[in-house]
């Protein structure tokens, strides 16, 4: 059987219950705006009666039903709420960080094209070193560097280790020598444990107070030409640990590029002891970091027939890796 001859009847049906619904709709609507009692009212054709005066509120409220009532009062809550938050609700819950109860750590190898100033002895023999950075990549021997990280909540645990060694021929031998070959053997290991005093995670800052021990082996060897004296060699090693309690922090300036800084000072086994770190770094990805900068590190020993008195100086760059 064809199903054309019903098509104008579906099609009637169809606007039938399309125009019920609409009615439907505005009756409904007009309900929301005005007491049930004045909707349903039937039209009267007797005479007008006079006006009766306007209910309180209170019974319009009562005369309106339950369901109206309940409907007022969740658009009355939709409109108290922010249009930022109705529009998108997570934007009212906080940005996911870390958990605090979670260990975070960072292992950082790094190489310091440090220059070395200072005075250096054993006994009476001294001398004096003077090497710009060229010289002393020249001049080095072997050298292994790196920082590791751990970090709990607001506590954070961190150790620097450096082994360097160099050999320096430009050194002065003083007036009694015609030259001096200067042989320095130097190893730091500085653990250090710090707590958060300041955190931004929003702009990627933080401050930490730190402190800990900074351990140093340095071993020297002279090897002083013939001048007014006959060629000598004089030779030592001391180990001495310093109390050491400073600063650093950190500040991101866009989701790639950061800067970072670091300084503290201190002493005990050494008259003296101060470093400053300065630099910044680029994220490559959430895992790798590149890492540059400005390092200085002074150190002034003089006890035991021992001098060492230097002043390091010079670019780093290393590598951040997060796990």
């Amino acid at each position: 059987m064809s199903l054309i001859p019903k098509l104008p009847i579906a099609l009637s049906a169809v606007f039938l219950v399309a125009g019920a619904t609409s009615v439907a709709a505005q009756n409904q609507t007009a309900a929301g705006r005005y007491p049930t009692s004045t909707i349903l009212a039937p039209v009267s054709t007797s005479e007008p009666k006079k006006a009766e005066p306007a209910k309180p509120a209170s019974t319009l409220a009562v005369n309106s039903s339950p369901e109206k009532t309940a409907e007022l009062n969740r658009d009355t809550k939709t409109s108290s709420i922010p249009p930022s938050t109705a529009a998108d609700p997570a934007g009212a819950s906080p940005q996911a960080t870390p958990s605090d109860d979670d260990w975070e750590f960072q292992a950082s190898p790094y190489f310091w094209l440090a220059s070395l100033h200072g005075t250096a002895g054993v006994g009476i023999r001294t001398t004096q070193v003077d090497e710009s950075f060229s010289d002393v990549f020249h001049s080095l021997d072997f050298a292994i560097m790196g920082v590791l990280e751990a970090r709990k909540g607001k506590f954070v645990i961190l150790v620097d280790t450096e082994y360097v060694a160099v050999s320096d021929d430009k050194a002065t031998p003083g007036p009694l020598f015609s030259n001096v070959n200067a042989k320095f053997k130097q190893f730091i290991f500085d653990p250090e444990a710090g707590y958060r005093i300041f955190a931004n995670p929003a702009k990627g800052q933080f401050i930490d107070v730190v402190g800990g021990i900074r351990v140093w082996h340095v071993s020297t060897e002279f090897d002083f030409g013939a001048g007014i004296l006959p060629a000598t060699t004089v030779q030592g090693s001391r180990t001495w640990v310093d109390g050491v309690a400073g600063l650093r922090g950190k500040a991101a300036l866009s989701d790639k590029v950061f800067v970072t800084g670091k300084f503290d000072l201190g002493g005990g086994g050494s008259n003296f002891t101060w470093q400053v770190f300065a630099g910044g770094g680029y994220n490559v990805n959430s895992k790798v970091a590149l890492i540059f900068g400005y390092r200085a590190l002074d150190v002034n020993y003089r006890k035991n027939n021992f001098i060492y008195d230097m002043n390091q100086r010079g670019p780093i760059m290393g590598l951040g890796f997060k796990f």
